[in-house]
């Protein structure tokens, strides 16, 4: 029984990896073709605004697959996960991070748009960060802080519940988080809901469900869901866009049907990836995976510089060369300065301990 256990924990461990890495270039994929697309709407024609926006939903299975991720790794029963390490490794952690990037981001607005330097300015900050009104992307703390305050309560329900419950319960939320919200495209009200019903937390269940194996999605099923779901995205994309249907954005957020089947097919699909890469190569992938949290929170700084302040237009500069030097530039770059940060880190607590050492 160890033994099953410790190959439970470990095997999955490697496509993970894989799954972080390329959810975290889809998301500056995302945010960079979303940016060019708000900031130029003007100025482009409807048929590359349109592009720009199936290149954007096309990429909306990045966030559910990070959460699925956390599912996968924090729900099993055998991660034991105590109250004190909660709040001081998983919560503190994602709070400090918002609280320092709101400042900073707010900073750096006041410097660009060039605002009086004032105390008050700065503490606006502070406002911005607990009304959510800084940077749209910092939302994914926020949602992580939510689903970490709940996480022991979650753990109890994976750790009691047989896999037919699970199943159950996948069903009734997917039904009611994911499939009636999409009638709202048709102008369709539905009455029933269940309380406490956002999508997010049927993606943490849903991880842990897919790496227990109560739900068993085949790689070929994966590639199926992955290019159905595709299909549809992109199509409902096109057909919003070029009709002017906002109720379609029902059919395309984070709690689409779609959307969820896509996020379902990508996480099983790169988790099962067994490869034997070259072991520098693997390092340098496991690099960014150790980074790739401080790459989502500080890629759009490099996105809003070229975008919206240097007024870089890549629609008109270049098209799909000019957007993929940006994204590889942007997530080269934030990368970089992630693990240089990290290392610094590193060094001055290895001098402290020395330090603290000699002392004694």
């Amino acid at each position: 029984m160890k033994q099953q256990d410790t190959q439970f924990q470990s095997e999955p461990i490697k496509g993970y990896v894989y799954l972080r890495v390329i959810a975290c270039l889809a998301i500056v994929i995302l945010h960079t073709a979303y940016g060019a697309a708000f900031q130029f709407e003007e100025v482009i024609s409807s048929f590359q605004h349109t592009g720009a926006m199936v290149v954007t939903n096309s990429m909306m299975w990045a966030v559910p697959c990070f959460v699925m991720v956390t599912g996968a790794l924090l729900l099993p029963p055998e991660k034991d996960i105590s109250y004190d390490k909660l709040f001081k490794k998983y919560i503190f952690r994602v709070a400090r991070a918002l609280v320092i990037c709101g400042l900073a981001f707010r900073l750096f607005d006041m410097v660009m748009d060039g605002e009086p330097m004032t105390f008050m300015g700065f503490l606006y900050g502070f406002a911005e960060i607990f009304t959510g009104q800084g940077w749209s992307h910092l939302w994914y703390l926020y949602l992580l802080i939510g689903l970490y305050l709940l996480l022991p309560f979650y753990k109890k329900v994976t750790a009691n519940s047989s896999d037919r419950e699970m199943i159950y319960l996948l069903a009734v939320g997917g039904i009611f988080t994911a499939l009636l919200p999409m009638l709202e495209a048709f102008h369709v009200s539905c009455a029933f809901y269940i309380h406490v019903a956002t999508i997010y937390p049927f993606y943490l269940l849903m991880g842990y469900a897919l790496r227990k194996g109560i739900v068993k999605v085949t790689k070929w099923q994966a590639l199926g869901l992955i290019v159905l779901s595709l299909a549809a995205i992109i199509g409902m994309t096109v057909y919003r866009w070029q009709n002017g249907s906002e109720a379609f954005e029902a059919l395309l957020g984070y709690n689409s049907l779609f959307v969820a089947a896509l996020a379902v097919g990508v996480f099983s699909l790169v988790s099962s990836v067994r490869l034997t890469l070259p072991k520098a190569l693997e390092r340098f992938i496991k690099s960014i995976d150790y980074c790739s949290f401080g790459i989502y929170l500080i890629h759009m700084v490099f996105v809003r510089l070229v975008l919206r302040y240097w007024r870089f237009n890549p629609f008109t500069h270049g098209g799909v060369i000019a957007f993929a030097g940006i994204v590889i530039g942007v997530f080269i770059v934030s990368f970089v300065l992630v693990w240089l940060g990290k290392k610094g880190i590193l060094l001055l607590k290895a001098l402290r301990f020395t330090s603290k050492t000699d002392g004694n």
